[in-house]
């Protein structure tokens, strides 16, 4: 016969034994230790001085004083001595509200061991094979433990899913994950069939895709964005005003023209600030700068033609490169073809036909230098001096309605306009105010209205 039991360690009562009350109030003393076990302390090293009858602690590791020698014991004050009792795997001890599960080296919570590996928690519902969690309820909350939280979603390989998916109804409207890639996306669905990618970031270089495009209805700001009217970084997003691009960049007076490098469009709201800042005219206006590479651009100034319509609006261009600025340029158009030809050192500055006319006759003149007078005159003076074999009239004066340039001669020449034998001649001195010219016949002629046409071709400057 076993002298103990075999789970508590019991001590058995014998046959024809003496003083059995010893051995049946032991067997009693175990029993009291063990059934519902709870503990003043887990992993205790040192023992109380005035321990209280029945109070037992779990010993841990290096236990010391009257309990060196019984690591991973249970220690009970019984009757005024220690009772040691080694737990066996699987046995439970409570410390208030604490349970725990012996391991064989350590007491482990009990809820780390009962909620292992199970077939599935349904909370408030009914979990199953696909969902071996399932929850029922307004909501669930998941917070810290201290510090942060984190909740991960791992699947086994890149061409599998593991995503977050947003139903109605039992049907998918919404899913954002990494969908058979590694990319992180974003879909919708509007019927839980046909979906639509709406923003995947790349997973090898973080870039962002919106394969269904975007509508911003705020504003985009910080370095996605230019920061200044005339930012040139690279891969920044343009504003309204930038480059003058929906808005100008207004110059002041202080503003020079030759140090305006980068593209953009400028307003200039008033012509007093155009003076010595290397603008081609006093003018307001917008100029616009286009750069080409970093040492070549091109400026073009168009003037506010206001109230004069287009003779006041003009053009002009210029370029910048190796050699510095070139001169300003006018750009020629159809409202200031014609107009007040002019020059500087010879190069042309005003318009490039100028036609005018007095009781002189008619003039043009050409922005290269080239102008030519007309006159139509009716003659009515007597033909009657001889003149080489024939007759002439009174030496007539031909004021040009536009003087020629100093010091040069014009050539003039003439005809008749009606009747018949008689010319004209140019006998006087042609200068460049003025020609003298005869009207000539074979035979004398009495006084008659002659209509007679004459042409004078020369440089104005």
């Amino acid at each position: 016969m076993s002298q103990s039991s075999s789970k508590l360690t019991l001590p058995y009562l014998q046959p024809a034994q003496a003083q059995k009350h010893v051995t049946h109030n032991e067997a009693l003393e175990r029993l009291d230790f063990l059934a519902q076990l709870t503990v003043e302390e887990f992993g205790a090293t040192t023992a109380p001085a005035a321990p209280q009858e029945g109070a037992i602690w779990a010993l841990g590791m290096a236990a010391q004083g009257p309990w060196e020698g019984h690591d991973g014991d249970l220690a009970g004050w019984y009757n005024g001595r220690w009772l040691f009792i080694s737990p066996t795997v699987g046995w439970r001890a409570a410390q208030g509200e604490d349970l725990r599960i012996w391991s064989g080296s350590d007491w482990v919570p009990a809820a780390s061991v009962d909620l292992q590996n199970l077939d599935g928690i349904g909370v408030n519902t009914v979990s199953d094979v696909s969902n071996r969690l399932a929850v029922s309820s307004a909501a669930t909350l998941l917070s810290h433990e201290g510090a942060g939280h984190q909740l991960k979603v791992n699947k086994a390989s890149a061409t599998d899913t593991a995503s977050l998916l947003y139903q109605t109804g039992w049907s998918g409207r919404a899913e954002m994950g990494t969908n058979g890639t590694d990319d992180f996306s974003i879909k919708v669905s509007a019927d839980g069939v046909n979906w639509a990618e709406a923003l995947i970031a790349q997973g090898d270089d973080g870039r962002v895709v919106l394969p269904s495009g975007a509508t911003v209805t705020g504003q985009i700001t910080g370095t996605a964005v230019t920061q200044s009217p005339i930012d040139q970084t690279m891969g920044r997003l343009l504003k309204v005003g930038d480059f003058g691009l929906g808005e100008a960049i207004t110059l002041t007076a202080g503003d020079d023209l030759d140090a305006l490098a980068a593209s953009a469009l400028y307003y200039n709201p008033t012509g007093g600030n155009c003076a010595g800042n290397n603008y081609p005219i006093v003018s307001a206006g917008v100029l616009v700068n286009q750069r080409r590479t970093s040492t070549h651009w091109v400026q073009q100034f168009i003037s506010y033609g206001g109230n004069s319509g287009a003779a006041g609006l003009r053009q002009f261009s210029r370029s910048y490169g190796a050699s510095g600025w070139t001169p300003w340029q006018e750009v020629m158009h159809q409202g200031r073809m014609v107009g007040a030809v002019s020059q500087s050192a010879g190069v042309p500055t005003g318009s490039i036909i100028e036609r005018g006319s007095n009781a002189n006759g008619t003039y043009v003149r050409f922005a290269d230098g080239t102008q030519i007078c007309t006159l139509s005159r009716t003659v009515t003076a007597a033909i009657d001096a001889a003149f080489l074999g024939g007759f002439r009239c009174a030496t007539q004066t031909w004021v040009f309605p536009a003087q020629f340039a100093s010091g040069s001669t014009a050539v003039v020449t003439g005809g008749a306009l009606n009747g018949m034998g008689f010319s004209v001649i140019f006998q006087g001195a042609t200068g460049a105010i003025q020609t003298g010219w005869n009207v000539t016949a074979i035979t004398t002629q009495a006084s008659a209205s002659r209509s007679v046409a004459l042409m004078a071709t020369g440089r104005w400057f």
